[in-house]
């Protein structure tokens, strides 16, 4: 599903069911990315990704795409610091917002 985020309400814009289980891969969400990034190119555009899109190949793409991003991570993920170490995100800290 993509919803539109207007005055702090989600609005479903285009979902599609998988003929399966699971969940979906690189080449089904970039191609629907594909088809809608198009119809926003005035707007200032952020992809917030659940812990499905947590793909590295989709962040490039984005990237690629001139789009910004947030992409939720599993906390045993790890990531490459500036000191060029990688560390697993649970050793880091991190806790969630809150509002």
């Amino acid at each position: 599903m993509i919803s539109l985020i207007y005055d702090k309400r989600a609005i479903p814009i285009y979902w599609e069911f998988l003929p399966r289980l699971g969940n979906s891969n690189f080449e089904e969400q970039s191609k629907i990315f594909s088809r809608l990034l198009g119809l926003f190119k005035k707007y200032q555009t952020v992809v917030l990704g659940d812990r499905e899109f947590c793909s590295v190949k989709l962040a490039n793409w984005l990237r690629g795409q001139e789009v910004q991003f947030c992409l939720r991570l599993k906390k045993n993920e790890f990531i490459l610091g500036e000191d060029e170490i990688w560390h697993s995100l649970d050793s880091l800290g991190l806790k969630p917002g809150v509002s």
